[in-house]
Formats: structure tokens, sequence, C-alpha cells
């Protein structure tokens, strides 16, 4: 009985730390604009709570691993640090990715192998955040 009492405080404790720091989002959501992309195809949040990141899963074009040579995707924040960054193998059609949790964040897609850029789009994470 104590220990489940210990516990029960514990979680209540956690849950209200991470509501009263703004760091616990419901709902979250990402809008990125595919319109004529060679490497991006479709983004969407995964999950339907956020605690201090959003998972993600973006889905590329067919040749932006092989004709585009994308083989790094790079998640900026807001102050210009970076917030994720991911490999990617020649084939892939997919990634999960970690984006902050509400506001924007641009994602870089780039070729390592010759050090370019090869497309950047901007992103916008929404969700209800509890404070």
């Amino acid at each position: 009985m104590r220990g489940s009492r210990v516990r029960l405080l514990a979680v209540v404790a956690l849950v209200a730390l991470l509501v009263t720091s703004g760091c616990l989002t419901t709902d979250p959501a990402v809008e990125l604009n595919t319109t004529e992309s060679a490497v991006f195809a479709e983004a969407s949040a995964s999950g339907s709570v956020a605690i201090g990141q959003v998972n993600a899963k973006l889905s590329l074009v067919p040749n932006a691993t092989t004709d585009e040579g994308v083989d790094r995707l790079l998640v900026v924040a807001p102050n210009g640090e970076t917030f994720h960054r991911t490999t990617l193998d020649s084939g892939q059609s997919s990634a999960a990715i970690l984006l902050p949790p509400d506001g924007s964040a641009t994602i870089v897609a780039a070729n390592t192998v010759n050090g370019t850029v090869v497309e950047t789009r901007n992103a916008t994470i929404t969700g209800d955040s509890l404070r």
C-alpha cells in the first residue's frame, strides 16, 4: 500500500511539472508545404501526446535519396540550433524525425557527400500546450 502511494505521488508530481513547464502538448500536428518539392512528399505527427518533442514521420519523394542524393535530414529550431538529425540510406522513402513541440522548425535535406543543401522547408508544429 505504501509503495503504490509513493508511485502515485511521483506520477502526480511528474505530470504537474510537465503541465506547468509547458512541455506537455496534446494533439500535435505538423504542417509542411510540399508543393513542387524535390525531396518531401508529406509530414505527419505520430501520437496524441508530445512531451518536449513531437515525433513525426516524413515521407520522401521516390528519388530523393537516389537522384537527389539526400543522405541526411536536419531539424533546425527557431533559435538556429540543430534540434534533431538523422541519416538516410539510398532508396529510403520515409524517416522518423523529432520536432520542437510548438511553433516552427526548418527541415534541411542535405547531401553530405558533396556538401550541398538539396532543399529546406519550414514546418509549423501545432498542438494544445497544457499550462
